[in-house]
C-alpha cells in the first residue's frame, strides 16, 4: 500500500517548486495593479482606495493566472519529454522557417484592414505556420538529420522508447505461454519494452524453490530468445530504472508515464492503478475473454476428442481458440472426431468451459 500511494501523491520537493511559481507569479501581477490603481486613483485623489483593490484583485486574479501558467507549464514539459533532440531541433527550425514566411505572406494583407483587426490576422497566420512548421519537420527529423550528415542519437540508442509504436511488458505477461503466440500474430505492437528490473524478477523465479515459478519463468525467457530471434520483432530494455522506487509496479506505472507508452499486464490490481494514473492497459485475459467463442446451447460442434475427463465416461475437446468442452459418454472416442450437441456452459476463472452430449445419442 506504501508503493501505492507513492503513485498518486506529489514529493515535498515538487510541491514546494509549484507553490513557489505560483507565488511569484501573484506577487508580480499584485505589484503591477497595486502601482496601476495608485496611478488612477491619483486622478481622483483616492490613492490608497485604488492602491488596495489593485492589491485585492491582483492577489485572486494572480492566483488563477499562476495556476494556469504553472499547469500549461508542466503540460508543455510533459510533451516536450516524449520527443527526442533530433525531433525537437527539427521541429523548431520549421516553426521558424515556417513561421517567418507566413508573417511575409501575411503583413500585405493585414496592412489592409482596418485597426487591429490587421494585428490580429496576422498573429493568427503567424500561429498557424509555427505550428503547421514544427509538425512538419518533427515528424520528418531523422531524413532531415540523415541528410544534413547528423544522427538522432537519443532514438537510435532506443528507438521504442521515444516511438509511438511501443509497449511496456510486465513479468506476469512474460511468464504467460500466449505473450509469444500474440507477438507473432501481427496484433501486438512491433516494438517490446522488457525492462531491467522486469528481467531481475524473471531470474528470481527461475531460482525459486518453488517448481512451477521454475518453470513459468524459463518458459518466458525461452520466449523473450525467440522474440529476440524474430526479425519482425524488437525487444529493448529501457535505460531509465526510475531507482528512486523500489516497487516493481510502481517503477512500472512510472517508467510507463515518462515514456508515454501502454503497459501490458493480467495483473488487474497493477492495471487498476495505472489507468488512474493516465497510463492505457492491455491485458492478454482480457483479449482472451473478448475472443472466447460464443456457443448457444444446441449449437451443433464437430469436434476431436483429445483426452478422457475426470468422471466416468466422459471424453473431452477443445475449441480452436482453446475452450474446453466436455462431451458426455465420449470416452471411447478419444482420438476421433465426434458430432456433439451443446447443452450448457460454465464460466471459470481460467474461462468458459462447455458441456455436450454426442449428437447421434
Amino acid at each position: 500500500m506504501a508503493a501505492d500511494a507513492s503513485l498518486v501523491r506529489a514529493t515535498p520537493e515538487s510541491t514546494l517548486r509549484r507553490s513557489v511559481f505560483v507565488e511569484c507569479v501573484r506577487l508580480l501581477i499584485v505589484l503591477t495593479l497595486v502601482s496601476v490603481g495608485y496611478e488612477l486613483g491619483m486622478r481622483y485623489e483616492i490613492s490608497l482606495f485604488g492602491s488596495v483593490l489593485g492589491a485585492s484583485v491582483g492577489y485572486v486574479a494572480g492566483g488563477v493566472l499562476g495556476r494556469f501558467l504553472r499547469g500549461a507549464t508542466e503540460k508543455m514539459e510533459a510533451q516536450t519529454a516524449r520527443l527526442s533532440a533530433g525531433e525537437l531541433l527539427a521541429g523548431s527550425i520549421g516553426g521558424l522557417l515556417v513561421g517567418a514566411l507566413s508573417a511575409l505572406l501575411a503583413v500585405p494583407a493585414a496592412a489592409m484592414l482596418p485597426g487591429r483587426w490587421g494585428w490580429l490576422v496576422l498573429c493568427l497566420v503567424v500561429w498557424i505556420g509555427v505550428n503547421a512548421g514544427f509538425r512538419i519537420l518533427r515528424k520528418k527529423s531523422s531524413e532531415l538529420l540523415a541528410l544534413a550528415g547528423l544522427a538522432d542519437e537519443t532514438r537510435s540508442g532506443d528507438a521504442a522508447a521515444v516511438g509511438r509504436d511501443a509497449v511496456l511488458v510486465d513479468t506476469s505477461v512474460l511468464v504467460d505461454s500466449r505473450l509469444l503466440r500474440l507477438t507473432r500474430t501481427g496484433f501486438l505492437h512491433r516494438h517490446l519494452l522488457v525492462p531491467g528490473f522486469v528481467l531481475d524478477e524473471v531470474r528470481g523465479l527461475a531460482d525459486s524453490p518453488d517448481a512451477a515459478a521454475r518453470r513459468k519463468a524459463r518458459r518466458a525467457q525461452e520466449a523473450l530468445e525467440a522474440m529476440r530471434r524474430d526479425a519482425s520483432l524488437s525487444v529493448h530494455v529501457p535505460e531509465d530504472e526510475i531507482a528512486e522506487l523500489e516497487d516493481v509496479d510502481a517503477k512500472l506505472v512510472a517508467l510507463a508515464t515518462r515514456l508515454g507508452v501502454p503497459l501490458l499486464t493480467n495483473d488487474e490490481a497493477l492495471g487498476r492503478i495505472a489507468e488512474l494514473r493516465g497510463v492505457r492497459c492491455l491485458s492478454v485475459h482480457r483479449l482472451a475473454k473478448s475472443l472466447s467463442s460464443v456457443v448457444a446451447p444446441g449449437e451443433l460442434l464437430n469436434l476431436p476428442i483429445v483426452k478422457r475427463g475426470q468422471e466416468p465416461g466422459e471424453g473431452v475437446g477443445f475449441l480452436d481458440e482453446g475452450s474446453m468442452v466436455v462431451v458426455a459418454n465420449a470416452a471411447e472416442r478419444v482420438g476421433q472426431e465426434a458430432s456433439v450437441r451443446v447443452t450448457s456452459s460454465v464460466r471459470t476463472p481460467h474461462g468458459r468451459i462447455f458441456f455436450a452430449s454426442l449428437a447421434e445419442s
